[in-house]
């Protein structure tokens, strides 16, 4: 089965907004591992409450991402730096759409691949893994399912947003790809418990393999709630700034 192109990737993201189903509060906590390493590179423990999203990153230094389906923003907070930057949904994704038509990416089959995602898409529902295969791009994904689509919807609907955030703002992958893999965990009514992404390389030596696991607690617990005050008290003491302002001093920070 051959899956969706860029504009439906698109579009996908903007409806992933605009239609939200009432869910249950929830909370998970990811775990980002490389190759074969027992320790996570990253965690990120992500609260959902009513129609907001509280992502955060744990591992030090710690950051934010607040997305709020009522007003239609997402804002990114830096408490290191005392800043956060507040966008529309419309400017993410003009900026997406800006990046992907202007961006200096690199010429290799990744990338080639990545600009247009064509992916054989398998379900073994005996087994509850999902396999999308690309060349060189491959996911496999361990599926949990769970009767509640309202709280499927609205893990699938912030991975959407994650991806497209993570290719603007951190210079990640471009988002197609993660949006499609996204799209095809919500329609078997489900949640990702193990995602494992590999591109391959003809150099063995050079062939990437990411893992991340996800744990889910269906109902929030005080230390959400501490969590989230935290993040608002962050909030209303970090200075708002541009888009480059944000951005780029940390695309710095990060080169040093």
């Amino acid at each position: 089965m051959k899956t969706a192109t860029l504009s439906t990737a698109v579009l996908t993201a903007w409806a992933s907004f605009v239609c939200v189903s009432a869910a249950a509060d929830f909370e998970v906590t990811t775990q980002i591992f490389r190759g074969n390493a027992r320790i996570p590179a990253v965690t990120y423990q992500t609260v959902f409450q009513g129609t907001k999203v509280y992502d955060v990153v744990t591992t030090p230094p710690r950051q934010a991402t607040i997305i709020d389906y009522d007003s239609g923003q997402i804002t990114l907070l830096d408490p290191q730096r005392g800043v956060k930057l507040t966008l529309t949904t419309q400017q993410v994704l003009q900026h997406s759409a800006f990046f992907k038509a202007n961006g200096n990416f690199p010429n290799d089959p990744l990338w080639t691949f990545l600009r247009d995602p064509q992916f054989q898409v398998n379900y073994d529902r005996q087994n509850q893994l999902l396999k999308l295969a690309g060349n060189p791009l491959t996911y496999e994904a361990d599926l949990t399912p769970i009767p509640n689509q309202p709280s499927v919807d609205a893990y699938s609907r912030f991975c959407d947003w994650s991806a497209q955030l993570n290719f603007i703002c951190a210079g990640g992958d471009l988002p197609q790809a993660r949006i499609e893999l996204n799209n095809q965990i919500r329609s078997n009514g489900a949640v990702p418990a193990v995602v494992r992404k590999t591109i391959q390389n003809a150099n063995p030596n050079k062939s990437i393999s990411l893992r991340s696991t996800h744990e889910y607690r269906w109902k929030l617990a005080e230390e959400d709630a501490k969590l989230i005050q935290s993040i608002e008290t962050d909030l209303a003491a970090a200075k708002a700034v541009s888009f480059d302002q944000y951005v780029k001093p940390a695309f710095s920070t990060a080169q040093k």
